[in-house]
């Protein structure tokens, strides 16, 4: 069965999710600033209350549902809700934020759900739709009060949704047949992760940082990146921060089972910070044409945001384990800086289509 194909999302509507996804970001950057003490905590403001909010619904889940709807030429009411609820949350509409990134996180799973009737259904679609279901479980979560719960559905989706993209490319190289065993028992236990997970997180959240780890050592292992990262171009910048980013994984699931995964934990923004924007720092200037028409021309200057949040995590985690607190803002203002840096070596390497 086909579907008529619409024709492609008007322009005016894609720059408006990304500035509203870029809205978002800056708010959850000035947020943990804020939480950091690198800026002054007394100047109050919603960014402070919802910083993880902003940056995993209102950032990441709005960028994310927006590729998706430019794929699938439809439903860009979805990233749109996405971020603008991030700017109800700004007000102090919370309730009404909250209801919006429910009512998004239905959309993205209907985006998918299109998808596997229309276009063929494959494994890595299936593992990408499963994230959607977590994206709505954290929704859910983060509108009842359950901020534990919320942490997990993000992180869940932000990564089933990066190793489901990561796993079709994989398609083009055969996997022996244990390895495509592992990945499935990797996912089904995500799962259980998912469905043990309580108000305590207690031996789950323990199960999942464990999973995350192995998950980690599985791409390290099989993902294509290990073959492509000394090629030119963006090809080569991409694997490099793919890499990088599995590093981070790694990282962020060995603190995890060390005890550093409680709220604000540096578990958290190891995956999120180290491994998340590794993958947004690698796929950027891919994703740029298709969503901004803008065609970034390469340039190894391109990989210094990835050193700067590097060498930032690296003295939060010492900060963490033993430094001294002022160490955080420092390291708070380095992971600004790395997305400022990028943001602006972008807009000098960009020209219009």
């Amino acid at each position: 069965m086909r579907a008529n194909q619409p024709q492609a999302l008007p322009r005016p509507w894609l720059l408006l999710c990304l500035l509203l996804a870029l809205l978002n970001l800056l708010s959850g950057l000035f947020g943990g600033l804020q939480r950091l003490g690198a800026v002054g905590a007394e100047l109050g403001g919603q960014a402070l209350v919802g910083h993880g909010a902003f940056m995993m619904a209102g950032f990441f889940a709005s960028l994310i549902s927006l590729e998706r709807a430019v794929a699938l030429r439809r439903g860009v009411w979805v990233p749109l809700c996405s971020g603008g609820a991030g700017l109800l949350a700004m007000l102090g509409l919370w309730p009404w934020a909250a209801g919006a990134w429910v009512l998004s996180a239905l959309g993205l799973i209907g985006l998918y759900l299109w998808a596997a009737r229309y276009r063929a259904v494959s494994l890595p679609l299936t593992v990408e739709a499963s994230a959607t279901v977590s994206l709505l479980w954290a929704a859910l979560a983060f509108a009842l009060g359950a901020a534990d719960q919320a942490r997990w559905g993000w992180s869940l989706f932000l990564v089933l949704t990066i190793v489901g993209e990561r796993r079709e490319l994989m398609r083009l190289r055969p996997l022996p047949r244990w390895a495509e065993r592992a990945f499935l028992w990797a996912w089904g236990s995500l799962f259980a992760v998912a469905l043990l997970m309580g108000p305590q997180p207690g031996l789950a959240a323990k199960l999942g940082w464990a999973v995350l780890g192995l998950l980690a050592l599985w791409l390290l292992r099989f993902d294509l990146a290990r073959l492509q990262w000394r090629m030119p171009g963006w090809p080569g910048h991409t694997a490099i921060c793919l890499l990088v980013g599995y590093v981070w994984l790694l990282a962020a699931a060995l603190a995890g089972l060390l005890g550093q995964g409680n709220a604000g934990g540096v578990a958290w923004h190891l995956l999120w910070l180290g491994f998340v924007f590794a993958m947004v720092f690698g796929h950027a200037p891919l994703m740029l044409p298709a969503l901004a028409g803008l065609r970034p021309r390469h340039s190894r200057w391109a990989l210094l945001p990835l050193a700067v949040m590097g060498l930032s995590l690296l003295l939060r985690t010492l900060a963490w384990l033993s430094g001294p607190s002022a160490w955080l803002a420092w390291a708070g203002v380095g992971h600004g800086l790395a997305l400022v840096m990028f943001g602006l070596i972008m807009a000098g390497l960009v020209r219009t289509k």
